[in-house]
Parts: C-alpha cells; sequence; structure tokens
C-alpha cells in the first residue's frame, strides 16, 4: 500500500500559501520549532492534525492521501483502499471507541459507516463525499482515485 506521510503534506499545503514555518506557527497557535518537527512525522495526533488543517484550510483527508510514487497527482487507490485508510484513523483515535476495532473483520461498508459516524461526532471530514455514491462505468466521481 502506498506511503502516508502526514507531516509532509502539511509542509506541502504550508508552502502552497507561500507560508513560513513561523508564519504558519501564529496560524495555529504554536512554536515554530513545533511547526518543524510536526512536518518531520509520519503522524500525527488528531487533534493537532485538526489544527494544522484549519490553518491551512484543508479538509483532513487531503492530509491522509498516499503518496503513489509512480504519479504524484493521482492516488491510485480504489474506494476500499481509501475507506480502509480513514478506518485506520479512526483506529488511531483513542477517545472514540466504537466500531473502532483494527482486528475484527469488518466489511468495507460498516468501515465507511463508521467513519462517517465518527466525521458526525468530531466535526471533521475524513472522506469525501462522492465516496458514498455507487460507482458505475469506467470512471470514479473521486476523479483520482480508481474504481475498485
Amino acid at each position: 500500500m502506498p506511503e502516508v506521510n502526514v507531516g509532509r503534506r502539511i509542509r506541502e499545503a504550508r508552502e502552497a500559501l507561500e507560508l513560513n514555518q513561523l508564519q504558519l506557527a501564529e496560524r495555529v497557535g504554536v512554536s515554530q520549532r513545533a511547526v518543524s518537527y510536526v512536518e518531520q512525522q509520519a503522524w500525527v495526533k488528531q487533534s493537532t492534525l485538526q489544527k494544522y488543517a484549519r490553518a491551512l484550510g484543508r479538509q483532513l483527508s487531503y492530509f491522509l492521501r498516499p503518496y503513489d510514487y509512480g504519479s504524484e497527482t493521482e492516488t491510485g487507490l480504489t474506494r476500499q483502499e481509501v475507506i480502509q485508510q480513514a478506518f485506520a484513523v479512526v483506529c488511531r483515535d483513542p477517545e472514540f471507541g466504537f466500531g473502532s476495532r483494527p482486528a475484527e473483520q469488518l466489511s468495507v461498508e460498516t468501515m465507511r459507516d463508521i467513519v462517517r459516524l465518527y466525521e458526525r461526532c468530531k466535526g471533521v471530514s475524513l472522506l469525501p463525499t462522492e465516496i458514498d455514491s455507487p460507482w458505475s462505468g469506467n470512471t470514479s466521481p473521486l476523479g483520482d482515485m480508481k474504481q475498485e
């Protein structure tokens, strides 16, 4: 499965806005050193990611997209992989215990439902809205994501 690197995505979003680390630190309410540290991490706590996402004007799902080294613009993910990655984020949140047991065998649709519940409870967005639509034909409504 392709690599997810949240810190790298934070840096890329900051650079896209032409902000330096100090400017982002002021938006987030942390030190420049904290921004530097976060940008070096593959994963950060969900509460930390939410602060950075707000400061950078991005949805959480942007930071959770994996890198496909064959193409930086196309993630190459199936619908199932998108849902599984979002579910993995839910499983990492110690405050959200309902249904977030990664060892259990859950259907993709059950994982999606748990992620949607999590999104409502936390007021965040992990999955694109189009993920709930059935996919037909050869194209995906997700644009750069492959169909199953």
